[in-house]
């Protein structure tokens, strides 16, 4: 039944990968293109500027609106219900998006969409680190981003597929398979069990025993133990964020922690990732290079390898030692790529500048972006941990939002737009050196710390460049062992 559980509540995460996946690929089919806009000034079939920017920055208004509301869903319904009302709901976005009469229906039916994936993603990952054992936590939490990716390589495949067909079912496949998955789901998510945590928070014990129960496959007196600590941790919790503002983050001593584990997330978009991912197959047509869409599948191909390898290299080089080398290779690479841009009109550049693209995808998701998910987790004081994750959301989205404005603008050639192309890639390389020598001067090395030692060297004001030998007291020296004992298979 956890196994079911896990499996049904990680899938909300390919509806995010696919959908995020098939509208770069869909936006540049000619079909497609000729029915909601039709030639441009030069007579080719290729969306403004304006039309990209409401294509690919609208659904993330709705994902900001879907985030907020899911934490009153939550609260009131539990964690399995509002995921499938969410998918149940959907069916309505899908079928906007496929059969929309104009350009302004198929937007509405991308926000529709994007506000009910968030809220599944946003409630799925509460629902995991809920009902997973804690040493099984964090693969099960990030297992998520996998599924995702391979989804996401799906959707381009499908595209490849799709691309060539001479009516709009070239694009009204693609849009209308999303509809697949939440047939399978609506059923399976309604027949787990729901979180034990909730029902305790809301008083229904014998229900929450009951879930438990479900979800695990010891004996009666292990699971009312579970009960009785995950009852005590949420109590603790309670009081120790009692009190807590909002604006504790910005604190002069806490602002350099808010600074190192909020920020990475928001920042990693204005690295260049969004030309090789959101905008991989449209960036790709307007160099000329090869076939798209089949590269397209490549770069989706990069980003999934990158986020397979990059728990290994964290947990091997440590946090510190993988950013400060992970953005060098990416200013390097937004460098080369923005210089060669200049010659696209030379033999092999244009292909140079793809192959450019796709080491950059490996090297963001096995550096920037796992670390920008781990660091909120980590580096923030223990009672502002959840107000530093709402921080980092918010960040995250709200940088989304500015850059899927603005690329449209710098890249497309057309009214109102620089026109710049692979040359983007300069802008980005210059974000990424300011990013790199903020990240130089402040974030520490927490490999293989506990929060106690954590708390301690901040508080001890240790550089960020002597974390990784310092030596710490006895106290957390001990939180480490106990740490160690908790997450082992000792069963008391």
């Amino acid at each position: 039944m956890l196994i079911l559980a896990l499996i049904s509540f990680q899938a909300t995460s390919v509806l995010y990968g696919y959908d995020d996946k098939v509208i770069g690929s869909v936006a540049a089919m000619e079909q497609f293109v000729k029915k909601y806009q039709g030639k441009n000034a030069e007579g080719a079939y290729a969306f403004s500027a304006r039309n990209q920017t409401l294509i690919f920055s609208v659904p993330l208004v709705g994902a900001i609106f879907g985030a907020a509301f899911s934490g009153y869903l939550t609260t009131k319904f539990g964690r399995k219900w509002p995921i499938v009302g969410s998918y149940a709901f959907s069916y309505a976005g899908t079928f906007l998006q496929t059969f929309a009469p104009n350009f302004a229906a198929f937007v509405c039916g991308r926000f529709m969409n994007a506000f009910l994936i968030s809220i599944g993603t946003t409630i799925s990952i509460l629902y995991l680190s809920e009902v997973v054992p804690a040493r099984y936590r964090g693969p099960a939490v990030s297992a998520s981003n996998i599924f995702n990716l391979i989804s996401g390589v799906i959707a381009t495949v499908i595209c490849n597929k799709t691309h060539t067909f001479a009516s709009e079912s070239s694009f009204k496949i693609p849009l209308g398979a999303q509809a697949i998955l939440p047939t399978i789901l609506i059923p399976l998510t309604a027949f787990v069990p729901e979180s034990p945590l909730w029902l305790l928070m809301n008083g229904r014990a014998e229900e929450a025993r009951a879930s438990l129960r479900k979800l695990r496959s010891f004996d009666d007196a292990l699971v009312d133990d579970e009960l009785h600590v995950m009852k005590q941790a949420h109590d603790s919790e309670v009081a120790l964020t009692t009190g807590v503002s909002f604006f504790d983050l910005f604190k002069r001593k806490n602002i350099k922690r808010t600074l190192v584990a909020g920020s990475m997330y928001s920042v990693n978009q204005v690295s260049g990732i969004i030309l090789s991912t959101t905008y991989a197959t449209i960036f790709l047509t307007d160099l000329g290079v090869g076939s798209p869409f089949q590269l397209t599948i490549a770069a989706s191909c990069c980003v999934l390898a990158g986020t397979m390898i990059a728990p290994l290299i964290i947990e091997n080089f440590g946090r510190r030692p993988v950013a400060i080398v992970g953005m060098s290779v990416l200013f390097v690479i937004d460098l080369i790529a923005g210089v060669l841009a200049f010659y696209a009109d030379e033999k092999n550049v244009p292909l140079a500048i793809a192959i450019l693209s796709f080491l950059f995808n490996v090297f963001w998701a096995a550096s920037f972006y796992p670390l920008s998910v781990v660091l909120p987790t980590e580096v923030p004081e223990a009672r502002l941990r959840s107000i530093t994750t709402s921080y980092t959301l918010a960040c995250a989205y709200t940088t989304a939002v500015l850059t899927t404005f603005s690329v449209p603008h710098l890249v497309t050639v057309g009214p109102g737009a620089a026109g710049l192309g692979a040359k983007t890639y300069l802008i980005f390389g210059g974000c990424v050196l300011v990013i790199l020598a903020v990240y130089t001067c402040f974030l520490p090395e927490t490999k293989g710390r506990t929060f106690a030692e954590i708390q301690e060297m901040y508080e001890a004001k240790v550089p960020v460049t002597k974390w990784k030998s310092y030596q710490t007291s006895p106290e957390s020296k001990e939180a480490k062992i106990v740490d160690h004992l908790e997450a082992s298979d000792v069963k008391a």
